[in-house]
C-alpha cells in the first residue's frame, strides 16, 4: 500500500512537471497551430529592472510569455478543441461556425446572405458612380475594366447555413443592390456567383469544398477560366490556353480546401471529403501580352500562384487594396501598394480587374473606387467625416460592432455608421 502510495505520487508530480520538462527539452515533436496568432517572445530576464518588478510589469509581461511557450501547450489546446468540437460542435476558430452536416463556414457568409451586413443604397450609389466614372477614363484611355463578383459559399449552400441565423428571413443584401446597380450604371461586371449557383447541381466536381472558406481549387479553375475567356475578348488578344492535362480525385486536402479545417487545430482528422485537382498545361504559341492590375480579396490567391502567372505578361495583385503579393502574410515585412501617382499606375495596365467576395462586399472595395475616383478628379471632395465612414466599414471588430450598436437602438446600419463616423471626426476635429 506504502509503495502504490509513493508511485501515485511519482506520477502525479511526473505529470504536473513534465511542461516544464518539456519546454527545456522539446522531448515530444509538437505539432505547431494553425490560424492567424501570434506567440508573444519568449521569456527574457532582459525585461527585468527594478521599476518594471515593483510596478507589476515583469510579471505580467512573464506571464503571459510563460503560457504562449509552457510545454505541451499545443497537444493540450488540441485535446480541449477536440473535445468541445466532437461533443458540441463549438469549433475553437474565432469567426467560425460548423453549418448543418459538418459543413463549416466564416460566420460573415451568414451576415451577408441574409442581409444583416447591408450598408445602404446612398452608401453603395455613391461608390458605384464613383466606379462608373472611373471605368469611363479608363475606357478612353483603351484600358479593360472589369467589376467581377466573387461566389459566396452561403450563397452557394444556404441549405447548411444553421436555423439560428434564420437563413429564410432574407433582406436586401449588398450582393443583391450591388448586382442590380451596376447593371444600371453599365458597369462591366462578371457575376460568378451566379454563375457558380447555375452549375451546382451540373458540375462535375465540387465547387466549394466542405472545410475550406474559399472557392475549392476546381472551383477556382472554372473562375480563372472564365476571366481569361472575358480579357482575350475584350482585349482583343490571343491568351495561352488552359489545358487539363488530368484531374486527381483524392480525399487528401490540398491548401485552401481545408483551410478553415486546418484552423480548428484538432487531434483526429474530419471526416474524409472528396475535392477534384486539376494538373493543368498551358500553350503559350500565343505569347503573354497583357499586363493586369488586379484589385482582389484571398480568393485570388489561388489563381495567380497555379493559373494567371502563366497568362499574362505581367501582373500585380493588390491584396484587399492594401498589399502587394507575395508579401501579404508576412507581419514584419509586409510590403504597402504605392499609390503616389496613383492615376499613372493605373493607366499602364492593359486590364485592372476589381474582384470581391460576398463575404466582403460590405467593405465597399476596401476604397478602391474612392482613390482611384480621386486620381482622375483630384478637384472631388468627399464629406469631411466620410475617411471615418471607410474605416470603419473596413475594420472588422468596429464594423461588427456598429452592427449590433445599430440592431440595439433600431437604426438602419447605414444611419449608424454615418452617426458613428461624424461623432469620431468631430471629436478629433472639435
Amino acid at each position: 500500500m506504502r509503495l502504490a502510495k509513493h508511485l501515485l505520487f511519482f506520477v502525479i508530480l511526473s505529470i504536473l512537471a513534465f511542461p516544464l520538462i518539456q519546454s527545456w527539452s522539446q522531448l515530444v515533436n509538437e505539432q505547431k497551430l494553425s490560424g492567424f496568432f501570434k506567440l508573444e517572445a519568449p521569456p527574457s530576464w532582459q525585461l527585468f529592472s527594478w521599476t518594471s518588478w515593483f510596478t507589476g510589469t515583469f510579471q505580467e509581461e512573464t506571464g503571459r510569455r510563460i503560457e504562449d511557450h509552457i510545454g505541451m501547450r499545443t497537444t493540450l489546446f488540441r485535446i480541449n478543441n477536440e473535445y468541445d468540437y466532437r461533443l458540441f460542435g463549438i469549433p475553437h476558430a474565432q469567426g467560425f461556425v460548423q453549418g448543418k452536416e459538418g459543413f463549416l463556414f466564416e460566420e460573415d457568409y451568414f451576415f451577408e446572405y441574409t442581409g444583416r451586413y447591408f450598408i445602404g443604397k446612398k452608401t453603395i450609389d455613391y461608390k458605384l458612380e464613383k466606379l462608373q466614372k472611373v471605368y469611363h477614363q479608363l475606357e478612353k484611355a483603351g484600358i479593360t475594366f472589369l467589376l467581377v463578383l466573387e461566389p459566396g459559399k452561403a450563397s452557394f449552400f444556404p441549405e447548411y447555413i444553421p436555423e439560428q441565423y434564420h437563413p429564410e428571413e432574407r433582406s436586401l443584401s449588398n450582393y443583391d443592390y450591388i448586382t442590380r446597380r451596376a447593371a444600371d450604371l453599365g458597369i462591366p461586371c462578371m457575376n460568378l456567383n451566379e454563375l457558380f449557383i447555375g452549375m451546382k447541381d451540373t458540375s462535375s466536381y465540387p465547387l466549394f469544398p466542405k472545410y475550406g472558406m474559399h472557392w475549392s481549387i476546381y472551383g477556382s479553375l472554372i473562375a480563372a477560366d472564365t476571366i481569361r475567356n472575358y480579357l482575350e475578348y475584350a482585349c482583343a488578344t490571343d491568351l495561352p490556353e488552359i489545358r487539363i492535362d488530368r484531374i486527381d480525385v483524392t480525399d487528401s486536402l490540398r491548401w485552401t480546401d481545408k483551410d478553415i479545417g486546418n484552423m480548428l487545430n484538432l487531434i483526429f482528422p474530419l471526416p474524409p471529403d472528396t475535392l477534384a485537382y486539376p494538373v493543368l498545361s498551358f500553350d503559350s504559341s500565343s505569347g503573354r501580352q497583357l499586363s493586369v492590375l488586379v484589385v482582389a480579396d484571398s480568393y485570388y490567391v489561388n489563381i495567380i500562384h497555379d493559373i494567371t502567372k502563366h497568362l499574362f505578361k505581367e501582373q500585380e495583385y493588390w491584396y484587399y487594396n492594401s498589399k502587394l503579393y507575395p508579401h501579404i502574410v508576412d507581419e514584419d515585412n509586409p510590403v504597402y501598394v504605392d499609390k503616389s501617382d496613383l492615376k499613372a499606375k493605373l493607366l499602364k495596365f492593359n486590364g485592372i480587374l476589381l474582384m470581391v467576395s460576398e463575404i466582403n462586399l460590405h467593405c465597399g472595395f476596401w476604397n478602391f473606387a474612392d482613390e482611384a475616383y480621386q486620381a482622375f478628379y483630384p478637384d472631388h471632395a468627399d464629406p469631411p467625416w466620410y475617411a471615418e465612414q471607410n474605416n470603419i466599414l473596413n475594420e472588422r471588430d468596429w464594423f461588427r460592432f456598429i452592427v449590433i450598436k445599430a440592431k440595439e437602438s433600431h437604426l438602419s446600419l447605414e444611419n449608424a455608421i454615418i452617426r458613428d463616423a461624424k461623432y469620431v471626426y468631430h471629436t478629433k476635429n472639435p
